[in-house]
């Protein structure tokens, strides 16, 4: 089995490549095998994406449409969002590594608490009012290695916020790759995704972040070149989705109520979830009421099927530009770029790029679903990932 780092750069898209063409990246990315046009899932949002990125299928094939389950009962500080492996419905790569005998490392992915397929696992979890985050990350992560790690590396961490978290997942990522020399060790590193929510896309803020997201791919490539065990590892980077500037929120559920549609709405930020008992209604009664609502587009069952959309909502929409729905999202109101668009989004493109020995450098990939970079990444690594609905593009990037 081909062992590999597999670095997720969350809210990073195509318009950034720009930005790496001078620096260390940028000079990476020109002996690598590349795809700029990865398109992302719908909706284009954090952990629908990550999980399409280790399984191979759409999100209604592993069934995590959202970064939560609608739980429209509860307050929104109380709403556990979908940290446990066990809510994936298809095999990941993780699992797959480890029915071949591989060890599994995580740094923050998303959607792998409580995972029996990593043996050394950071998870990405929230403690809720009431809980207490060490408690919750001992409970989904690994306790003894986090323990571990905390008496390791704890002083070296500034904060738990961004960018500090992300810092902090390079050094424990590091750490495992040199000690123990996974078969597959991921990393979801967040800063420029939290920059770009608070700050806006092309803002300094956010341009600080690719910088620094251009560093901890350094040090992760540097690190694998001076691990022995290593030599033969490759480093795949991956990214997500982009984001789009935004000024207007909009509570949609509340225009549907005063017009007397009984729907229930489920934000998306740039989207949102619709469920309700009589679609064709609301859906006539949308399409009517664009401009007043921030709608550009209704899609229903049929066209949320075709886009491989998780079961459940019975219509969604699509935010015009500048617009953010805010049902159930009171950070939304505060944010200057959120995600979650649909299918034609400049932000839509995102990034698969793999070095390493063996791979032939240089290499363009044409565009393709974010669904192929799983079983591309198992060909690579030669293992088998039976349930992807992708294609495996890893023959093109191999040499003869």
């Amino acid at each position: 089995m081909r062992k590999m780092v597999l670095v997720s750069l969350d809210a990073v898209f195509e318009q950034d490549m720009k930005q790496f063409q001078e620096g260390w990246l940028g000079e990476w990315l020109r002996h690598a095998a590349v795809c700029t046009k990865v398109k992302t899932v719908f909706p284009a949002l954090t952990y629908p994406a990550h999980t399409t990125l280790v399984t191979g299928c759409d999100p209604a094939g592993h069934g995590i449409g959202q970064n939560q389950p609608f739980q429209p009962d509860k307050e929104a500080a109380m709403r556990a969002w979908y940290w446990e492996e066990g809510q994936v419905r298809r095999e990941t790569l993780f699992q797959a590594v480890r029915r071949e005998g591989g060890r599994c490392a995580s740094m923050l992915w998303p959607v792998t608490g409580k995972s029996r397929a990593i043996r050394w696992n950071f998870p990405e979890v929230l403690a809720l009012p009431g809980e207490n985050q060490v408690t919750k990350m001992l409970a989904y992560g690994t306790p003894g290695w986090i323990l571990h790690m905390e008496i390791k590396h704890g002083r070296k961490r500034k904060s738990i916020r961004e960018p500090y978290l992300s810092d902090y997942a390079v050094i424990l990522g590091k750490d495992v790759i040199a000690a123990h020399q996974p078969e597959l060790t991921a990393l979801h590193l967040v800063d420029v995704d939290e920059m770009r929510h608070l700050h806006g896309v092309n803002s300094p803020e956010a341009m600080a972040g690719l910088k620094r997201q251009e560093e901890r791919v350094k040090a992760l490539w540097e690190v694998m070149q001076h691990s022995p065990g290593m030599e033969d590892a490759l480093l795949a980077v991956v990214t997500d989705h982009g984001q789009a500037d935004v000024d207007k929120p909009v509570v949609l559920g509340n225009a549907l109520t005063k017009a007397g549609m009984k729907a229930q709405v489920q934000s998306n930020g740039m989207s949102a979830y619709v469920f309700t008992e009589k679609p064709e209604n609301v859906k006539g009664w949308l399409n009517g009421h664009m401009q007043e609502t921030g709608v550009s587009h209704v899609y229903d069952r049929e066209e949320l099927d075709r886009l491989g959309c998780v079961a459940g909502p019975d219509l969604a929409v699509e935010a015009a530009p500048g617009v953010v729905f805010a049902d159930g999202l009171p950070q939304a109101k505060r944010e200057k770029a959120p995600h979650g668009f649909g299918p034609g989004s400049p932000a839509e493109n995102c990034l698969l790029a793999v070095r390493g020995r063996g791979i032939r450098e240089g290499v363009t990939m044409p565009a393709m679903p974010m669904r192929d970079v799983a079983p591309t990444l198992a060909g690579l690594m030669g293992i088998r990932l039976p349930q992807a609905e992708g294609e495996d593009h890893s023959q093109m990037i191999k040499m003869d």
